[in-house]
């Protein structure tokens, strides 16, 4: 048993492998899977910052979401069984659905200007409310109850 332990095998010596070598520092990066950004069109995220570090404000986060919106789009459209970065696009789209509702909610002057300018549809629903939400362009927005729309509908 002894001569196990110190590294022998039938008075052989085991051979031991090698340390790995790390890859070269400018190869790592390729080798990440998580989204680090590459690609993605952020030119209109500025316009909406309030201060210039900030990164925090609802306004910001639509904006970054929706550049990483149309980026997971292109790349969808041309890797049609990436089902990973599906999910990416489906994760994205919800938090800036999220975001948006609580903007609509907080400030609705720059919740339309957001819409308005980035190129999104309104929201349909408002979440959690059981209210609907009629926006069309130079009109005021209406709101129905979805009490009042069942209601209209018997």
């Amino acid at each position: 048993m002894s001569h196990l332990c110190a590294g022998n095998f039938s008075g052989t010596p085991l051979s031991f492998r090698r340390p790995v070598q790390t890859r070269p520092s400018q190869l790592q990066h390729l080798v990440q899977s998580r989204y680090r950004g590459q690609g993605t069109d952020r030119s209109k995220v500025a316009q909406y910052k309030r201060t210039p570090a900030d990164t925090g404000s609802p306004e910001v986060q639509i904006a970054q979401l929706s550049a990483r919106v149309i980026q997971l789009t292109g790349h969808l459209q041309i890797h049609k069984k990436d089902y990973a970065s599906r999910r990416g696009l489906l994760a994205a789209l919800s938090t800036r659905k999220s975001l948006m509702q609580y903007l609509l909610r907080q400030d609705r002057s720059a919740y339309e200007k957001v819409i308005k300018e980035l190129d999104i549809r309104p929201l349909k629903v408002q979440a959690g409310r059981n209210v609907i939400i009629k926006l069309q362009e130079g009109a005021e927005p209406e709101k129905v109850h979805m009490t009042d729309a069942n209601a209209d509908t018997e």
